[in-house]
C-alpha cells in the first residue's frame, strides 16, 4: 500500500536518519532523503505507513540509519507483484543496490484488497502469498528474512460498492489468510488494522492518522520478531 493519507506541509520535510531508493527514477539508482509521499509511482501516492514505521523503529536506535525501498503499487493484485513480473524484478534490482550499503532487515507488506474482487483471486491468494515469501527469501539467500503483513482495513466491505455478501465473504477470507500467516510461515508477523478510519466514501483507504498508527504497529511487531529466536520452516503451507 503506497498510502492515500493527506500530506500536510511538514510531511514534505525529510525525516532525519531515513533515506529511500525512489520508486521511479532516471539514470543510476541513488539514495534520497525520505519525505512524504514516500512513493512516486502514481499520482495518487500520498501519506503512507513507511515513514511512521521508520520513525518509531529509530526511537531506541540513535546510531542507526534506515533505508527504505518503497515498491508498493496502489490497487495492484498479487499477480502484478509476484516473481516473474516487472515489479518483482524492480524490487530485486533496487534491493541489490541497497545491499551495497547495508543489510536487508525485512519486508513490510500491506496488500490484498484487489484480490477480493473474484473467487479466482481470493481462492489462490494464500498459496501465492506464501510462494511470494519463499521466492523473496530464496532470491536474497535468506531463509529467515522477516516478513510483516498488515490486515485489510476493518471498514473495508462496508461501503455500498463493496458490501455485497459474496464480496464480504472474500474480504473476510483474505483477512483470515493474512491473520494466520505467522502460524503458517516461519518468521512472519501480522499487524491488526482495528481503530483505524477512512478519509473517503469508498471505505478502502486509511487516513493520515491511521497510517501513523499502522506504522507504529508495524515497528512494534517487527521489533518483537527481531528480539526472539528465529523460527525455522513452514508449519502448514497450503
Amino acid at each position: 500500500m503506497s498510502g492515500f493519507g493527506k500530506v500536510v506541509p511538514e510531511d514534505r520535510q525529510p525525516v532525519p536518519r531515513v533515506v529511500k531508493v525512489p520508486t521511479k527514477h532516471k539514470g543510476e539508482l541513488k539514495w534520497l532523503p525520505a519525505a512524504h509521499p514516500l512513493h512516486n509511482r502514481l499520482r495518487s501516492d500520498r501519506f503512507g505507513l513507511g515513514l511512521p514505521f521508520a520513525i518509531e523503529y529509530l526511537k531506541d536506535k540513535p546510531n542507526v540509519v534506515v533505508g527504505l525501498i518503497p515498491l508498493a503499487w496502489g490497487g495492484a493484485p498479487i499477480d502484478r507483484l509476484k516473481k516473474g513480473t516487472p515489479t518483482y524484478d524492480d524490487a530485486l534490482a533496487k534491493t541489490k543496490f541497497a545491499l551495497k550499503h547495508g543489510e536487508l532487515k525485512g519486508v513490510l507488506w500491506h496488500q490484498g484488497e484487489s484480490d477480493t474482487v473474484s473467487d479466482t483471486r481470493t481462492n489462490s491468494y494464500e498459496q501465492k502469498l506464501h510462494q511470494f515469501i519463499v521466492d523473496l527469501r530464496k532470491d536474497f539467500a535468506d531463509d529467515q528474512l522477516p516478513f510483516v503483513a498488515g490486515n485489510l482495513a476493518e471498514f473495508y466491505g462496508t461501503s455500498k460498492e463493496h458490501s455485497q455478501p459474496e464480496r464480504v465473504k472474500r474480504i473476510d477470507k483474505v483477512r483470515a489468510i493474512l491473520r494466520a500467516l505467522p502460524s503458517q510461515v516461519a518468521n512472519t508477523g501480522f499487524v491488526e488494522s482495528k481503530d483505524c478510519s477512512s478519509p473517503d466514501r469508498h471505505m478502502v483507504h486509511f487516513d493520515r492518522e491511521s497510517y501513523i498508527l499502522l506504522g507504529q504497529r508495524y515497528a512494534k511487531v517487527f521489533s518483537e520478531m527481531m528480539s526472539r529466536p528465529q523460527e525455522k520452516g513452514v508449519n502448514n503451507s497450503n
